[in-house]
């Protein structure tokens, strides 16, 4: 089982759009109207290939990851795995690749999570801890421990 970080490029936003839709749907439907239109247009104004990885697992897409780096920190945008591959581990896999390719570029890498989305606790693991929060949100960070 071969999981890599791919860039993404501009035909990727089908499938990052639809991975998207069927993670955030269900989730923000409980703070926000979901106004289909309305996702996709926002979503359309917000994706950025540049940031993006593809996740793949034995060349197959699956997920996606986004990520800027801000200053001394990282900000995690978007972590999507297709409802199908989730709860194997390979999320945890994608997000070590991650943070081992981040760790010499930044202190600290920071998200938002809604705070009614499952995947607060795979952060929480993943050495996560809320630093703020707003009424359907946390903010969570981490250190990034340099290697010697």
């Amino acid at each position: 089982m071969t999981i890599e970080l791919r860039p993404a490029c501009s035909d990727d936003y089908v499938f990052a759009l639809e991975l998207y839709i069927e993670a955030i749907r269900p989730l923000a439907s409980a703070w926000i109207e979901w106004i289909e239109t309305d996702q996709e247009a926002e979503f359309a104004s917000l994706w950025r290939p540049t940031d993006t990885r593809i996740i793949t697992l034995d060349g197959q897409e699956i997920g996606w990851v986004e990520f800027r780096r801000t200053g001394d920190e990282v900000f995690l945008k978007q972590l999507y795995i297709a409802h199908s591959h989730q709860r194997r581990g390979i999320g945890s896999r994608a997000m070590r690749l991650l943070l081992e390719k981040q760790r010499e570029a930044a202190k600290s890498m920071a998200l938002f999570v809604l705070k009614n989305n499952p995947s607060y606790r795979f952060y929480e693991h993943h050495g996560f801890k809320v630093v703020h929060e707003t009424h359907s949100t946390f903010v969570m960070r981490r250190e990034l421990i340099r290697a010697a």
